[in-house]
């Protein structure tokens, strides 16, 4: 009885994948054969919930800021085009049990929720936008880096800029 070799048993194993590959492909079961409809310059609105900081003013828009989505710096990094701020709240049943009330978070008083706006070039897709080979949608979880930080947040909205 003859054996199968081991090497040879890769070889037709790595052959059969490239071939389910390029079928998969054909049939548009992949991503690689998205069509680029259009180039635009984008917005990318990430929320940063309960940042515990002194300094407020801490993404300054026209600075740089490093992006980071689903583990993979993007290079280079991306401009801060605008930051909102408020005191991070917490809710509280009211007194008629009925609603709920919102006030400032009174055991982190040094808590702010941000919504930090980055801009950068995107190619537009059937399926969204690409941003330098990362589909970027709303609720995905990026970091964003710069001097004084390093930030999760998540992506709540993706506009093309006026």
């Amino acid at each position: 009885m003859r054996r199968i070799n081991p090497f040879d048993a890769a070889v037709a194993v790595v052959a059969l994948l490239a071939v389910l590959g390029f079928v998969c492909a054909k049939k548009g079961h992949a991503g690689v054969d998205k069509v680029i409809e259009s180039s635009n310059r984008v917005d990318i609105d990430v929320y940063i919930i309960g940042l515990k900081t002194m300094d407020t003013d801490i993404f300054k828009p026209g600075e740089p800021s490093a992006i980071t989505i689903r583990n993979r710096p993007v290079e280079p990094p991306m401009t801060i085009a605008k930051a909102d701020h408020w005191q991070h709240k917490a809710s509280f049943l009211s007194a008629d049990g009925k609603s709920a009330v919102a006030f400032p978070d009174p055991a982190v008083p040094m808590a702010y929720d941000f919504v930090v706006t980055v801009e950068d070039d995107a190619e537009k897709t059937a399926d969204g936008f690409v941003v330098r080979g990362n589909k970027i949608k709303i609720g995905n979880q990026v970091e964003l880096e710069g001097f004084k930080y390093r930030v999760q947040g998540v992506v709540v909205n993706v506009r093309p800029k006026k």
